[in-house]
């Protein structure tokens, strides 16, 4: 990945990971589905390799907090939720990059 294709590779991320937020927030997949997608160490790892932004992981490693959330504070799962959408959306306010291409080449 080169210093110019990082900041839309980086849109592309933060946007997928909207979706799944989005995804989860109306029940229509798991946290077990989620984790397989995104909040897992071995993403979150790879990304860190690859000098995503920190912010970026940083909303992953929220996500993969949410299965202990569940469990132990059913009831808090919709706040993490808003928060890391909040965190998300901020992200992608303050990082106005146009996705002009496919970044998946």
């Amino acid at each position: 990945m080169t210093a110019k294709e990082q900041p839309v590779i980086e849109r592309a991320l933060v946007i997928h990971i909207l979706g799944v937020i989005s995804a989860l927030e109306h029940r229509s997949i798991t946290i077990e589905e989620a984790e397989t997608l995104w909040f897992c160490r071995e993403v979150t790892t790879l990304l860190q390799r690859k000098a995503i932004r920190h912010e970026i992981v940083h909303i992953l490693q929220l996500g993969r907090e949410l299965r202990q959330i569940e469990k132990l504070i059913p009831h808090a799962v919709p706040k993490s939720l808003h928060d890391m959408r909040t965190l998300a959306t901020n992200w992608l306010i303050s990082n106005d990059t146009k996705i002009v291409a496919t970044v998946w080449q």
